[in-house]
């Protein structure tokens, strides 16, 4: 590949070029494909619109893409890139009533699902709903010619870890408790996987990526990501403020090394078979909030939380997707904060002079 990949939603150009020339075997799978993704306009969902548009600019795949979402009018207005792109045609629809007029996919990303929800039982049920009966939804719109159907799903689905130091396995029983309301996240995915498993056992194609924590351009910088709040922090110029007492351990894996996960499960991953996809070096929050200071270069780290519970981690054994899969994690933890401290700059705060 000679030229160089072009953004449509401000990534680095060489980042995405190196993406598409990771994942270029998976991607010229894809060619000729007829593409359905939902959460089209999330954070996963960008990423992987402007990586599978700049992959057909540069490898002339053909591609066709169906993107759903609930307000595409105001991703368009804001990536004006993606505008008037004859290869994508878009759906304004809730996934839990999605109605699409066409079928014959091959191809389908479901990738749309709040990951939290208010602590009233309303939203609660609503998140609910919308993870199951989306699914529903989506695997009936997939159509009986769909060769590869890919669930995000999440690491929450495991519940809590057995012992400290403990790395989630794709093999390991249990999960959540059901009686608590706040696992409605995690009990939907379960519930969502459950329904890949019986459209599999039916004949389609289905795989499921089980997604950790993740740091990169375009992530919510003030919501319940640890991490984007520091990186914010550490950009303004303020103290980061680490809510707990820095205990719980985290790993965060660079969005480009989960976009060459995810289409390497769709291109290649075994059907019904689950795969982790995060890093598996973990991290305490503190010394994430360490590393977000020198990095960035911030004025300080202040811990101010209650004390926390000490089986409080989530990292993930990935043996799977590099054993089965050849995907392993490219980018650091150091190279990660420091690229989205840079986008976070150049595209969400002006520059501190």
């Amino acid at each position: 590949m000679s030229t160089v990949a072009s953004s449509r939603s401000g990534l680095d150009p060489r980042e995405l070029h190196a993406l598409i020339g990771v994942s270029e075997r998976h991607l010229r799978a894809l060619a000729g494909a007829s593409i359905m993704i939902t959460g089209a306009t999330g954070w996963f969902g960008v990423w992987l619109l402007d990586a599978i548009c700049a992959a057909d600019d540069l490898l002339s795949l053909k591609l066709k893409i169906v993107a759903v979402s609930r307000n595409p009018g105001r991703f368009l207005s804001r990536f004006r890139g993606f505008a008037g792109d004859r290869r994508i045609s878009w759906i304004e629809a809730d996934v839990r009533n999605l109605e699409v007029s066409r079928s014959g996919f091959s191809h389908v990303i479901h990738a749309a699902a709040d990951t939290t929800a208010g602590p009233d039982p309303g939203a609660q049920r609503h998140l609910f709903d919308t993870v199951i009966d989306g699914t529903r939804r989506v695997i009936a719109a997939a159509g009986p010619q769909c060769k590869s159907f890919l669930l995000v799903s999440s690491g929450a689905i495991y519940g809590s870890p057995k012992t400290p130091g403990y790395r989630f396995s794709e093999s390991q029983s249990g999960g959540p408790d059901p009686s608590i309301m706040r696992n409605c996240y995690a009990e939907g995915k379960r519930a969502a996987e459950q329904l890949c498993a019986i459209a599999a056992g039916e004949g389609m194609p289905t795989r499921i990526a089980r997604c950790f924590a993740f740091v990169g351009p375009h992530m919510p910088f003030d919501r319940h990501f640890a991490i984007g709040n520091f990186i914010a922090d550490a950009v303004r110029g303020s103290p980061i403020l680490v809510k707990s007492d820095g205990r719980p351990m985290r790993s965060y894996l660079y969005m480009s090394d989960l976009i060459s996960a995810l289409l390497a499960i769709l291109a290649e991953g075994a059907s019904g078979r689950p795969y982790n996809v995060g890093s598996d070096k973990g991290f305490t929050i503190e010394q994430v909030a360490h590393c977000v200071n020198q990095v960035v270069g911030g004025s300080g780290v202040i811990i101010q939380g209650d004390r926390s519970d000490p089986g409080d981690q989530y990292v993930p054994d990935t043996s799977r997707l590099a054993r089965e899969l050849n995907v392993s994690q490219r980018v650091g933890l150091e190279s990660a904060i420091a690229r989205t401290a840079a986008w976070y700059r150049a595209h969400v705060r002006p520059a501190v002079t």
